[in-house]
């Protein structure tokens, strides 16, 4: 049944993407919004996290500017479902009129990491339209390895590899991906990690991202204090001019051995929040406040208030690494 479920779920996302795909750009857009805003209403469970992370991240602000917020953010979803639909066919001429690079800091930037480097190490998130700042990159001649979570149907699983991999990009499955990646870094490839989601204890440490601990994967400053790569912290945005964005990089980080690698490793993943945070406060219509960032707390509580059963069996808990 979940199979026959899973199959019927990429039919109608399939057919779904495909009449955004062919409809003008003018109507796609509206129509993609009004969908997403009646998500926005029908779904209470994401209403109220991205409520509760918005109380976090800012409690200065009123409850009239946090609805507007998430309202939006639901919206600009909408917004990043018409980007999808045009991936198939999205050619270098299209890139080239409608995502540009951010004047002072664009590519000038990650060019400079490669000088430094043979290879480079990208921080990103989930902001805007995030799929396609790999596509558009590699269309504007720098194809690189991006690390992700497969999707649990596995039919979508396979047709977004499939897309993700249209441009030259190459897709690396987050579990046990560790010697894959290492090989890519050994053979000249880049290598680029979405570091703004919750992970387990096991696989990250606690820092800081809105004054609030958040369990954030190490895999990127483990690699990065490993291979002495620099990291460029990259993100796309929207501009006022609906369907077009640009793409931010960040002057290279060079993170450095002091000798005490959880030391390194905690101060190194902590800054790397720090770039996140940054973006998403200039821009905070455009991420993904659905999500439970401070699910994996370090005294077991759950800030979106229902039951954490690692309370339960505090002597099994893994251990921060």
């Amino acid at each position: 049944m979940k199979l026959l479920l899973d199959c019927l779920i990429y039919v109608l996302v399939r057919v779904f993407l495909a009449l955004i795909g062919i409809m003008p750009r003018l109507l796609a857009y509206p129509l993609c919004e009004a969908l997403a805003t009646l998500v926005f209403w029908a779904d209470r469970k994401h209403r109220r996290i991205g409520m509760i992370n918005l109380n976090i991240a800012f409690p200065e602000k009123d409850e009239h500017w946090k609805k507007r917020i998430l309202r939006q953010s639901f919206q600009q979803i909408g917004d990043h479902v018409v980007e999808l639909s045009r991936l198939p066919r999205l050619t270098r001429d299209e890139v080239a009129c409608r995502v540009g690079y951010e004047e002072g800091r664009g590519l000038e930037h990650y060019l400079n990491a490669r000088r430094q480097s043979q290879v480079v190490l990208f921080l990103t998130a989930h902001i805007s339209a995030w799929e396609l700042l790999p596509a558009a990159h590699a269309l504007h001649g720098h194809p690189l390895n991006f690390v992700v979570r497969p999707l649990d149907n596995p039919f979508l699983e396979r047709w977004a590899i499939r897309l993700r991999s249209r441009f030259g990009n190459r897709v690396i499955g987050k579990e046990r991906s560790m010697r894959q990646i290492l090989k890519i870094l050994k053979e000249g490839g880049d290598v680029g990690f979405l570091l703004d989601q919750n992970v387990q204890e096991k696989g990250g440490v606690y820092v800081p991202l809105f004054g609030h601990p958040a369990s954030t994967s190490s895999t990127l400053a483990a690699l990065a204090l490993r291979t002495s790569a620099p990291i460029v912290a990259g993100f796309i945005y929207p501009t006022s001019r609906r369907g077009h964005y640009v793409i931010r990089f960040y002057p290279p980080i060079q993170l450095r051995n002091s000798g005490n690698p959880q030391k390194d490793l905690i101060e190194g993943t902590a800054l790397f929040n720090r770039y996140i945070e940054e973006v998403i406060r200039e821009y905070p219509h455009c991420w993904l406040w659905g999500h439970r960032r401070f699910h994996t707390q370090p005294d077991g509580s759950d800030v979106y208030g229902a039951t954490d059963h690692r309370q339960q069996t505090t002597d099994h808990r893994p251990q921060t690494s």
